[in-house]
């Protein structure tokens, strides 16, 4: 996936908004409204939408985008296979969220329409990772005007609460497919699948990250392939 991922970036070009726009105006006079298409990257800041910034869930923080995790820690009790009573340690995702919200993105051509879908945010800054312990018998938890049903409290151990968010401002780079289906031109996630990103770090910082996986990946494949040679090689002397 990471080098599907990489060679679809670098066979995209980033498009200056206002250049995005204007394929838009053109083939909405072409073929009209609703058909227009396009595979892209817009990068820039990002922005509020017109409703102004969300803030997240957990720390109220300012933000175009957000996301949350709470995980619960347990014990649980289980028989080996010898019929032993034992204990150990597991975990469960019991709440994880990200804003589906529209943003802009701004490049100093023009704004962009964002729909980020139920896409992560790769680099979202994390201003939350705490544990806390369980201490009561009441496993509900509010989070602003939710509250949540955190599972049993037999066995907990405690929870540990991740937030990530990305504040107005930000540098973002999006790589999508630019539609106006919904009678709004936006970018977004390929209505027939494909790669969809959404990033606070930029396409090159991507770019070299994703190299490097793949390298390291090719390396330790050498390694076990010289590995199991070896072995044969062993194995013939022997």
């Amino acid at each position: 996936m990471a080098n599907v991922r990489a060679r679809a970036m670098e066979r995209t070009e980033t498009l200056p908004v206002r250049e995005l726009k204007a394929l838009h105006e053109a083939a909405e006079e072409a073929a009209g409204p609703g058909h227009f298409r396009y595979r892209c990257e817009v990068a820039g800041q990002a922005l509020p939408h017109k409703n102004g910034a969300l803030r997240s869930e957990l720390e109220g923080a300012e933000c175009v985008w957000h996301k949350h995790k709470i995980t619960r820690k347990y014990e649980e009790r289980y028989r080996d296979g010898s019929g032993n009573r034992k204990r150990r340690t597991r975990t469960e995702v019991v709440s994880e969220n990200s804003s589906v919200t529209a943003f802009f993105v701004e490049d100093g051509t023009g704004r962009m329409v964002i729909r980020p879908g139920s896409e992560n945010f790769i680099g979202a800054e994390k201003v939350l990772d705490r544990f806390e312990p369980h201490t009561g018998s009441g496993n509900r938890l509010a989070i602003g005007p939710l509250s949540l049903d955190l599972g049993g409290g037999n066995g907990t151990i405690g929870y540990r609460r991740e937030e990530w968010i990305v504040r107005p401002g930000s540098r973002a780079y999006v790589h999508g497919e630019a539609s106006d289906a919904s009678g709004l031109l936006a970018v977004g996630a390929p209505a027939e699948g494909g790669v969809f990103v959404l990033s606070a770090r930029s396409e090159e910082e991507l770019l070299r990250s994703e190299g490097h996986r793949m390298l390291g990946y090719g390396i330790g494949t050498g390694l076990a392939a010289l590995a199991g040679l070896v072995l044969i090689v062993l194995g013939i002397l022997h």
